[in-house]
């Protein structure tokens, strides 16, 4: 299977069935104006309707849908975590290590995907299962079962957190919420058709339950209109399905894609075909059950919102697979258990994990030079094993720096990180100011991350530190934020590589900072998105080297898929304000949009895969509220071709 054919392919069926969401709307109006005329003439005696009378029957069918749309729209634009919390979820317990285990899996993931790390919550729950939720990438939660947490090794949570996260990536979960705002739109009909009957079969019900006429009337209304509503909740139904079931097909792709590891999901998912279906216990599930990694059982009205496990498994594997029974999953874990969780106990396993998993193929040193998991629970190996163990293409001289990194790796997952050690680390990574650290191991490793030898290491790091940081309070990430302006600052010049790493703080550490304001002061015009554009592509030269000419045609590329003005030519100097006004115009772009500015930008770097372009193509990204694209030309991704299964 080609993973990018297979995208193109769900996205195209999904715009085309949120297209005919409109068409079930329009049916429904239909379909209300004819059960009133069934009721008038039932009620009305033979007489004529009245004046407006379709008219008002559609203004009050479109006040119920769009009402109780915007009503389900303002309860879930409070983020991800407000659907944890519908949900009965809670926030991880640093303190259990299952938890810790969720917090390391989740920062990495996330790392090597480009996406914000999302908040993570625990369902107390003994089924198998997880949902991501969120309106954009920066408010994004990630909810994973306590079965899932209890049964699945390592590797298979993984898969199971990629999945989740590659709908993050892929626009799945603002398109959740808004789905799900206009389902409960579409299923308002039924409920206000349930509302009338209950008041007109209760006798007690204030005025009209002790009037009988006004009571019949309610009756037949409510009956007709829950009868209507029945198709409402139809469309809902198979609208729900039809964008989930290829959503899903897409979210396995991308998570294979994020963790280059096709057997993590795939057992998740054989484990979980291999157990019996239980359902979630929440009410909120039937309303979110298209968020879920499977549909739970008791949701099976009319159709499925997720394809058959079995053809999901077939399409990572290329063939069929048995489902791994519930005994041999037990037999597998009960030695394994304590063993794991002592492992994630032992902060150096975790490090190994959070930079050597994702990011092998572009630093396979940091994988083998961290303590690996098959050692003794708690065992710290010796620093010379450390320098052995890696591979001859890392010169002698950066040997010991590598292996002080992962001692700062180490440090940054400890629950003991204080606010003036990540305030001098984040300081160092952003703005390349090493000596204020005391320690001077760790004053080497901070030194070697910003040079030119460990620059392919430096984002990872901060995107890890940032995602510790990012869990305190608002007044500690503002004063984080400040020292790290003051520092950018202090020679009275801002450069291009401290703009780089000072934004991707900026908007990791305050991902609600003022984007309303930000839209207000920067212009919305085509011709203004055409000026930033031509801004954006000035400095993307500057950093990734681009020639005039490739740096001209990639130019006119962007601004023909966008369908912005191509601008007449590009600055010759950007300043970082002129730069950052341009990315507050480009966060107007539509969120489908986003995506394909960061692609062509990534064709600017004359070097692939150079660390500095792509941390400003991350920079950008951040910028604008849009995960990196799963793209060519990207550190972390799988290129065109290069990652491919059997059909």
């Amino acid at each position: 299977m080609d993973f990018y054919a297979h995208q193109d392919r769900a996205k195209t069926a999904s715009r085309r069935l949120t297209a005919l969401f409109a068409l079930s709307l329009v049916a429904v109006v239909a379909a209300v104006n004819g059960a009133a005329v069934l009721g008038w003439l039932l009620l009305g005696a033979g007489t004529r309707w009245p004046p407006y009378f379709f008219a008002t029957n559609t203004l009050v069918t479109l006040l119920i849908v769009f009402g109780g749309a915007w009503v389900e729209w303002q309860r879930l634009r409070g983020g991800g975590a407000a659907v944890a919390e519908r949900l009965g979820a809670r926030p991880i317990d640093e303190s259990l290590p299952l938890h810790r285990r969720l917090r390391d899996v989740g920062e990495e993931v996330a790392i090597g995907a480009g996406a914000p790390v999302p908040s993570l919550h625990v369902l107390d729950d003994d089924s198998i299962n997880a949902l991501a939720a969120g309106e954009r990438p920066g408010l994004a939660a990630v909810v994973v079962t306590r079965g899932a947490l209890e049964r699945l090794q390592r590797a298979e949570l993984q898969g199971v957190v990629a999945h989740e996260i590659a709908h993050i990536v892929g626009g799945d979960a603002e398109l959740n919420a808004r789905l799900t705002a206009a389902l409960y739109g579409l299923c308002s009909l039924r409920l206000a058709g349930v509302g009338l009957l209950d008041t007109a079969l209760n006798r007690d019900a204030g005025p009209l339950g002790r009037l009988g006429a006004p009571r019949i009337a309610a009756f037949v209304a409510g009956v007709l209109l829950s009868t209507v509503g029945m198709l409402g909740v139809l469309a809902a139904q198979v609208l729900k399905a039809g964008i989930s079931r290829q959503r899903e097909f897409l979210a396995d792709a991308l998570a294979v894609q994020i963790t280059r590891d096709r057997d993590g999901l795939g057992c998740a998912l054989r484990r979980i075909a291999g157990e019996p279906v239980a359902p979630l216990r929440s009410g909120f599930a039937a309303l979110v059950s298209h968020f879920l990694l499977v549909q739970p059982a008791g949701l099976r009205d009319w159709f499925d919102t997720h394809p058959p496990l079995a053809e999901r498994i077939a399409r990572l594997y290329g063939r069929r697979m048995a489902p791994i029974a519930p005994a041999a999953a037990a037999d597998a874990h009960a030695p394994a258990m304590p063993a794991a969780e002592a492992r994630d106990t032992a902060l150096a396993g975790a490090a190994e994990r959070a930079v050597g998993a994702l990011m092998a193929d572009t630093i396979p040193f940091v994988r083998v030079a961290l303590p690996s998991m098959a050692s003794p629970a708690g065992a710290e190996p010796r620093g010379r094993d450390l320098d052995t163990s890696l591979p001859e293409a890392v010169p002698r001289r950066d040997r010991a720096s590598a292996t002080a990194a992962a001692a700062l790796i180490t440090q940054i997952r400890s629950a003991s990180l204080g606010f003036e050690t990540a305030g001098r680390w984040l300081v160092a990574l952003v703005a390349g100011h090493t000596s204020a650290e005391p320690d001077a191991a760790l004053r080497a490793s901070l030194d070697w991350l910003v040079s030119p030898a460990g620059a392919s290491l430096r984002v990872p790091l901060l995107e890890l530190l940032l995602a510790r940081v990012r869990r305190w309070s608002s007044g500690r990430r503002r004063e984080l934020l400040d020292r790290c302006r003051r520092a950018v600052e202090a020679d009275g010049h801002v450069h291009s590589g401290e703009w780089i790493y000072y934004t991707l703080a900026r908007h990791r550490l305050s991902p609600n900072a003022s984007i309303g304001a930000r839209q207000r002061r920067a212009p919305s015009t085509r011709q203004a998105q055409s000026r930033a554009l031509a801004a954006l592509f000035a400095m993307a030269a500057a950093v990734g080297e681009a020639s005039a000419r490739a740096t001209r045609d990639a130019l006119a590329d962007a601004a023909a898929m966008l369908e912005i003005p191509p601008p007449a030519s590009t600055p010759d100097e950007v300043g970082t304000t002129e730069l950052a006004l341009a990315l507050d115009t480009l966060l107007g772009l539509a969120p489908l949009d986003k995506p394909i500015l960061l692609k062509v930008l990534f064709t600017l770097a004359r070097t692939p895969g150079d660390p500095n372009y792509d941390a400003f193509v991350r920079a950008v990204a951040a910028a604008i509220d849009c995960p990196v694209p799963r793209g060519s030309g990207q550190q972390l991704g799988a290129r065109r071709g290069e990652l491919v299964v059997p059909a």
